[in-house]
Order: structure tokens, then sequence, then C-alpha cells
């Protein structure tokens, strides 16, 4: 709705008044606005018996009486202003703007403003105690059928709590979580009780994690509630596990009871949940990371298999009635916090059903089992690969991201328990590339002057935080991962200068052991470029994935696709293929160089006159350095980027084809400015020394240069891309689901190319579909 804004009269006289005073006060000396106040008239106060009332001594005293600061009743005098606008027009003033005018807006809107939602026949909602009183909810002797809706529709206000609502809306809206205690029926206290301290627990592993915003979880709530009885975790386990075994014995006694069963199973399912999450707490001082979660993953198993009787039983408790805000007919109060939230808090909440509840609360443990595999990866790159793929698999719940940063990490400066970070990425460095000099059987690795180079290095990576911060950035919601990876990717400089300085520094040292005539020492410094390697390989992923992921979140326009798939294939995939090819290229040097050792070795034996058990030692170790395979752990993952080169190809010449072939919408030059959106893309590259930055300059170049074929040559060009990654993706043996998507969406792209490239649709020059479903980064182009 246009709105146009008036200077209603009184307005322009109330800031005439206003820029009087403000002259006066400019006017007045520092020393006299110590000692003097303004008069009551040149505030805006004009009325005089209200200027006497506050000069008065009595009205000075009495704090009872109104008005105490000059408050005058402008009713009528606002209802006649209100009259001389017309409907969709603003009141402009110097201190009340756009801004404010929403603001106020919003007071007494019966969507934001609580108070609203209230009829003047409303009874207010019942405390504990009021409903206890009125006999609204029952203490003691509690059915199964009752028991069995009340923990249902607990599990639902848990559930819809970590998909981001307040506390106080949804958990805090069963009245019995208010005071535990008091409950006298024995399932039901042990079950509130275990709620109340489960809550302490997930937010005491949220914060810990610190990987939350605040569109993923709200943190605080009702605090009163929570500290009015002490948590004791600790102790929620027995008391259930009794409670249990009270209720199992019971039902040996009962003819049918598959009802007090249900309850039963309940009550298990709730032990083991929080006995696997409060265990995720204790991880930073267990004295054994894998025994803590080896208990862990115990506990997600047993609940994992009590999941489908729960399911089965959901009808035989209380259900919602239908209209009702509440999750369950007794027990629960929706608007009973409403008033304490602040005026503009999301109003409209809607609990989480009960089936889709368990159907979360399934999917939550299998994450948390899946978590619990990070102690398998012992170096860097193999937990980022799994924090990476982690990250793609676990959706939007904050808790299984936060359980499996608490995992593998309880500080910044440990990981896996107790083990020091510098020692891990000591040890991740050693198993990506295999540096001589962190090898402690070697001997320059006892060269004092390495090992102080290597000491400080490491020193300087920990302080950095920047492998760490990779790692827990990953941990992220992908919109957060996006804008923090920008941040991460302008540290990789630093570490970049220092890795090439700890290299050059590590030639030096192998041209000095040559002088002085150690060989073997020099032999194992010369060339190195182990550390510089390692460094930018994790660059290169980082920009990878901030790059890539612009397309997961619907960032770029379909006319800035040919730039951002180019980028990728000109620089970032290939520098990945050759990182990766010269760590393999080392392993395979040093590989040989120790077989070459060995050689001498057995020759100096032999000569030395082992006889016939030298030889037989010569034909063992000939044997097994013929069957010994080559070291080449990096293979698969070589082969997969060459297949996303070639689809990154596929992609920006297929889009310089449609382009040229006017089949993409262009924005208008007078509202756009190409450089200006590629500066933007690329901001965070700008500030690395390799890759060095790319200016538009340059890119416009090498993009008028490939685009100067015809329009057929050029799709011809993009369909040989997307063959060549279809036979790249076709040689992957026991490909996963990835791959079988790529692959189809090479297939499919080849075959739109070829027809394109003979003519069809020459004529209709309409923009394809790019449709993104089977992979959020390449899209299958559809024509229309």
């Amino acid at each position: 709705m246009n709105a146009s804004v008036i200077d209603p009269p009184d307005f322009q006289a109330a800031t005439a008044a206003a820029a009087a005073a403000a002259r006066a006060l400019a006017d007045l000396d520092l020393a006299e606005q110590e000692h003097e106040q303004w008069s009551m008239s040149e505030c805006g106060f004009m009325d005089p018996e209200v200027q006497r009332t506050i000069r008065s001594a009595s009205g000075a005293e009495d704090i009872t009486q109104y008005p105490l600061h000059g408050w005058v009743d402008v009713t009528a005098e606002f209802h006649e202003a209100c009259a001389e606008l017309l409907p969709g027009e603003l009141a402009q003033d110097m201190l009340f703007g756009l801004f404010e005018a929403m603001s106020a807006i919003e007071i007494m809107d019966p969507k934001m403003d609580v108070g609203m939602g209230f009829d003047k026949q409303d009874l207010p909602p019942p405390s504990f105690e009021a409903a206890v009183a009125m006999g609204v909810i029952k203490l003691d002797e509690l059915t199964t059928t009752e028991l069995i809706g009340i923990f249902d529709a607990l599990f639902a206000c848990f559930v819809s709590w970590l998909e981001g609502n307040s506390m106080d809306q949804v958990l805090f809206t069963c009245l019995y979580l208010h005071a535990p205690a008091q409950i006298q029926d024995r399932p039901l206290r042990a079950f509130c009780t275990a709620v109340r301290n489960l809550i302490a627990v997930v937010k005491n592993i949220i914060v810990m994690a610190g990987v939350n915003e605040e569109e993923d979880f709200q943190l605080y709530g009702n605090s009163a509630l929570l500290s009015a009885e002490k948590a004791q975790p600790a102790s929620i386990a027995a008391m259930l596990k009794e409670v249990e075994d009270s209720l199992v014995r019971k039902c040996k006694q009962l003819s049918s009871p598959d009802d007090s069963m249900s309850v039963v199973h309940r009550l298990r399912f709730m032990r083991h949940l929080f006995q696997a999450i409060y265990q995720v707490e204790l991880m930073a001082g267990a004295d054994s990371a894998e025994e803590a979660i080896n208990d862990i993953y115990k506990n997600l198993n047993v609940a994992s298999e009590l999941m489908p009787l729960i399911r089965r039983t959901i009808d035989r408790g209380t259900q919602p009635v239908d209209g009702s805000e509440a999750p369950n007919p007794m027990g629960f109060s929706p608007r009973i916090h409403d008033r304490s939230q602040p005026p503009t808090f999301p109003r409209s909440i809607k609990i989480k059903d009960r089936p889709s509840s368990y159907q979360f609360l399934e999917e939550m443990i299998s994450r948390f089992k899946y978590a619990c595999k990070i102690i398998r990866h012992k170096d860097y790159y193999s937990a980022l690969n799994f924090f990476i793929e982690y990250s793609r698999k676990s959706g939007q719940c904050i808790l299984s991201r936060s359980v499996l940063q608490s995992l593998f990490s309880s500080s910044i400066r440990l990981v896996h328990g107790k083990q020091p970070m510098k020692q891990f990425l000591r040890h991740s460095v050693q198993i990506f590339n295999s540096p001589p000099v962190l090898n402690a059987k070697h001997p320059v690795a006892s060269d004092p002057k390495v090992q102080q180079h290597l000491e400080t290095f490491f020193r300087y990576c920990i302080n950095m935080n920047t492998f760490n911060q990779f790692i827990r950035i990953c941990g992220f919601n992908r919109a957060r991962q996006r804008d923090k990876l920008a941040r991460l990717i302008e540290n990789f400089d630093t570490i970049q200068v220092d890795a090439a300085r700890l290299d050059s520094l590590m030639n030096q040292l192998a041209n000095e052991r040559a002088l002085e005539g150690n060989e073997l020492h020099a032999t194992a410094l010369k060339h190195s470029t182990h550390f510089s390697t390692w460094v930018l390989y994790n660059c290169f992923r980082a920009m990878l994935i901030f790059l890539m992921s612009g397309f997961e979140l619907e960032l770029y326009a379909v006319h800035e696709f040919l730039y951002i798939y180019w980028y990728p294939y000109e620089f970032l995939v290939g520098f990945l293929v050759s990182a990766l090819t010269r760590t393999e290229n080392i392993l395979l040097a040093q590989e040989e160089y120790a077989e070459h050792q060995s050689k001498i070795q057995a020759n100096g034996s032999s000569s030395g006159g082992g006889g016939n058990n030298s030889g037989k030692n010569r034909n063992k170790a000939a044997k097994s350095r013929k069957n010994k395979k080559q070291q080449r752990p990096y293979r698969c993952e070589i082969v997969y980027y060459h297949a996303l080169l070639s689809l990154c190809g596929g992609m920006y010449k297929a889009m310089a084809a449609l382009t040229k072939d006017g089949r993409v919408r262009l924005p208008m030059s007078k509202f756009d400015n190409e450089e200006i959106r590629y500066n933007r893309r690329f901001q965070p590259f700008v500030t690395l020394t390799s890759p060095p930055p790319v200016s538009y300059a340059e890119f416009k170049n090498i993009r008028d240069h490939m685009m100067r074929p015809s329009v057929e040559e050029l799709y011809s060009l993009a369909a040989k891309h997307f063959d060549q990654a279809r036979n790249v993706l076709e040689s992957i043996q026991n490909p996963e689901q990835e791959i079988l998507d790529l692959l189809q969406i090479a297939r499919t792209n080849f075959v739109v190319m070829n027809v394109l490239a003979r003519g069809h649709q020459k004529g209709l020059k309409r923009q394809p579909d790019f449709d993104f479903s089977k992979h959020n980064y390449f899209p299958i182009i559809k024509l229309k």
C-alpha cells in the first residue's frame, strides 16, 4: 500500500518549538547548564496547572500523585489529529519517521500484541497451583491412557523446541513441568523430572558446541522454572529404572498388560535417550573417548529398538482436542507464558504432531549413531571429510550438529577426548603426505633446528585457529556456513605464507647438511613442499565449498552461472587435482627412496658374508616389493575431481553457448553492473596469495576469446565436456548415490547439448529450466 506523508499544523508547531529550544540550548554557557534547568514551557509542558504541580514541594514528595512527570491527557487531540489523516497516510516529524511509525503500529495489533488476543471475559490461564486447586489436572492415580498421552505430548514439545521454538511456548506449556516434585504419581514424576534435566543437558551441549544461530535454536526461556528445582542429571537413569521395574512387576500380575507396557517402553526410551545425551555432555572429562562413545552407541541402539514399539501405540493415549492449541487435553496450558514474552515475539506456534515427532526422534538417533563414527577418524583430512558429509545429512537439527562437535572436540585445543590439537595436526600432516621430518624413526627428526621450526609452525596454526574453525564451521547450518567460510578463507593467506617459509627453511637446511656431508638428512629435507601442499589443499576445499554453496542456497541468477562455473573449471578444481597428485608423487618418491635404502643395506649385509640366508632374505624382499602395491591413497578423490572438472567445463561452455544464442535472459544494463556482481562473488578470494586473484578484466578477456566460435561449436564443446565427465564417472567402481546422480546429469546434458548443436528450436529463444533436484551444484538442463 502506498503511503503519502503530510505535516499537520500541530506537528509543524511542535517541530518549530523543538528547533527553538535547541537553538536556545546552544547559546547557553556550560556553567549555566550545570546550575539551571529548562523551564516547563520551553520543554513543551504548556499546561500551567501541570507546571505548578511539578514545581510544588508537595507534588514532588507525594509519589502517588498523578501526574508525576508532567503527563498530559492528549486522547482527544490525538483522535482529532488522526481524523485529518486518510487511510495509508503517515504523519512525519523530525523524531517520528517510518521506522517509529512501524514500531507504533505493532502496539495493540492482534498479530503482535499478545494482550489483544484475549477477550475481556477470558479468564487468565491457570498456573500449576491454580490448576490443581480447580481440579483441572491430576497429581495421582493417572490411568495408562492419560500417561501415554502426556508422555507423547511432551516428546512432541521437546521436538518442537529443537526445531527452534521458544522453550516457554512449547515445553513449559506443560503445567507438570513447573513443579515435578509435587506430582504424586511415580511414573509421571520420574518422566517430568527427566524432561526438566534433559532440557538443561541439551542446553549445555548446544552452548558448549557453539554452532547455533538465532534462527536454529532459542537457548533462553523461563530460567526461574529451570532453577526452581536443582538439576541432578546423574540420578535420572536410576530413578527411571526403578519406576520401570516397579511397572514391569505390576504388568506380570495383569491379564492384559499391553497399555502398561506401553508406558514402560516410553520410560525406557527416555532413560536410554537421556543417558546417551548426558554422556555426550560428559565427554570432556572422559578418560577414554572410545569407551565413552561405545557406551553412547549402546544406549542409542536400545532407544532405536524401542521406537517401533512406541510408534505402534500412539493411539492408545489421550489425543489432542480438535481446534485446541494444547497438545494434550490434560496438563497443558498453551497461553500461560504469553504475558511474559516481549511484544514482538512470534506468536504463531504449532506444536509438531506425535507421529512426526517420533519420526524426528528416530532420525535424530540415527544421526547420533552416525556421529559416533567420528572416533575412527584420527587425522584432519578424514575428519574434515566426515564433517562435510555429516553436514549434508544432518539437515537443520541443531542438537545433531552439536553432538558431533562435542564428540570430536571438547575444547579448542583438545580433540578425541584429551589429545592436544597440535599433536593432532602433526599426525594429520604425517598421514596426508608423510614428511620425513615428522617421522620419529627418521634420523632427521632429531635435528634441533628442524624441531624448532616445526614447533613454531604448528603453534602458529593453533593460535590462528584456522583448521579447528574450518571443522567447527561445518557444524553450522548451511546458510551460515557460507558467511563464515568467507572470513575463514582470508585467514588461510597468512598460514600459506608461513607454510611456504617452513618449506623454504627445510630446503636451506638440506643444502647445509649436504655441505656437511650428511647425505641422509639432505635427501630427506630437499625439495620439501609437504606443508605448503597440505595448507593449500585445505584452502582450495574451503574456496570450492564457498563458491558452490551459492547454488544450494539459490543465491545466483542464471546469467551469473557462466563465471561461477568458470572459476572452478579454470582454477579451483585443477588446483585440487594438482595438490593431490603432488602429494601422491611425494609418497611414491619416498617409497622408492626407502626401497633404494633397503637395497643398499641388503647388499652391504651380503658382502659381509651372510651366505644362503642373506640370499633368501634378498629374494623375500624382492618378492614383497614386487607384490607391494604403490601408495595411491587419493586416487578415488582425484578421479572424482576430474569428473567435477569436466562438469564445470560443460556448464561453463553450455552457459556461454546459451548466452550467445540469446536463450538466457540478461538484466537491463542501466539496472545492472556485471563487474560489481563479479567482484562481490569473488571478494573473499582477493586477499589470497595462492591462487592469485583474477580481475574482472582478465575474466572478460578469457570469456570474449572463448565465445569467438559459433554457437553450434560451443554447444559441441559443452557436449564433449559432459561426455568426458560421463566416461570418468562410469569408471568409478561401487559408486555412491551422489556419483550416480552426477552420472545421470552428465548423460542428460550431453544429449541436450547435442540436440541444440544440431539446431533444435533454433527459432525459439526460450530460457531453459535448470533443475537442481538431483544435485545441489549441477543442474539438469531442460528445454521448454
